[in-house]
């Protein structure tokens, strides 16, 4: 059996969304845009993290405290 490293390896979080952006995303994945919420939510955070590589200075700043 192949072993995933840690770059592959996925954790479990549990978040609170409005309501609204709940049901954008069901509606995404009744259309077969994604499988299920879990992919959608990957995808959004994958899509922001790309968008946003600058706040990467904030972590910076924040480890050398």
């Amino acid at each position: 059996m192949r072993m995933k490293n840690v770059q592959e390896r996925k954790e479990h979080v549990t978040i609170w969304i409005e309501k609204a952006n709940l049901d954008y995303l069901d509606a995404l994945i009744e259309k077969g845009v994604f499988e299920n919420r879990s992919q959608a939510i990957r995808h959004a955070v994958r899509s922001f993290i790309k968008m946003d590589k600058g706040l990467v200075k904030f972590i910076d700043i924040g480890s050398s405290e």
